[in-house]
């Protein structure tokens, strides 16, 4: 293992997000496993307290913003309160938000719509000058474009959100590391789903820490995991057939006619 547990002090703090009930009693959340998985309704502080855990951690934010930036004061705030004990410290690993990530993306592809139309007009600009001045004139945009290319995170953009969070976790989920995952099924297939819990899998064989916050029965059911489930009281440990979207998906498919039959 590499994170043994975390240590909580002065939760009761009244604004957000000390203010949330399932961090009201927390002391002491056991993460000595090689996955941990966070399940409950959105707002019940999952990503909070993943973030606070990725900050405290110094991990390489691969979503969106540094974590240094504003965007996470509140989970700043949080790690503040926190005191992480450690079997082997590392910065191997990062931490990936699903829905952070999406927008990521699409920042990449509306940097290459951009860059590919001031191409176009530099081209009509300079089509009457030498050879010279107009690959000077190009040259940074063409740059950028090429980084953007060659680089495998602007390669992303030409792909559905789905194809390109998968080859994505294909491409970094090798080293030993911590893994810090919100909600990394968001644009996936469940086929898709099944195939992040093969990496997942393949990740701890080989000595890496998985935390992640999740809406999905079938990452939910990663072998050997333990579950976490934030309530409006609490965070308590919670078996797989006990966690209320595993049971509702499992009773719809067995009994799908009766629920479409009451519409």
């Amino acid at each position: 293992m590499i994170i043994k547990n975390i240590h909580f002090q002065d939760l009761t703090l009244r604004e957000y997000p000390f203010n949330l009930p399932s961090f009201q009693h927390l002391r002491t959340l056991d993460l000595n496993q090689p996955i941990t998985i966070f399940v409950g309704d959105n707002g019940s502080g999952k990503s909070t307290l993943l973030k606070a855990i990725a900050y405290y951690n110094n991990s390489i934010n691969v979503s969106k913003e540094k974590l240094e930036s504003d965007y996470y004061n509140n989970s700043k705030r949080f790690s503040e309160k926190m005191k992480i004990q450690y079997s082997v410290k590392t910065r191997n690993g990062f931490f990936f938000s699903g829905e952070e990530f999406i927008t990521y993306i699409n920042n990449l592809k509306q940097m290459k719509t951009e860059l590919l139309v001031d191409e176009t007009e530099l081209l009509e600009e300079y089509k009457n000058k030498s050879e010279y001045v107009r690959n000077l004139a190009l040259g940074p945009v063409r740059n950028q474009l090429y980084e953007l290319r060659t680089k495998y995170d602007g390669e992303l953009n030409t792909k559905s959100h789905g194809e390109g969070f998968l080859d994505f976790f294909k491409a970094r989920m090798h080293s030993k590391g911590i893994y810090i995952l919100d909600e990394p099924e968001t644009p996936l297939s469940a086929m898709n789903q099944y195939q992040l819990l093969v990496l997942i899998t393949d990740l701890v064989k080989n000595g890496s820490q998985v935390i992640i916050a999740t809406h999905s029965p079938i990452l939910m059911a990663l072998k050997g995991a333990k579950i976490y489930h934030f309530s409006n009281e609490t965070i308590e440990e919670i078996q797989y057939d006990d966690i209320e979207s595993v049971v509702f998906t499992k009773h719809f498919l067995n009994n799908k006619d009766n629920f479409l039959d009451r519409l």
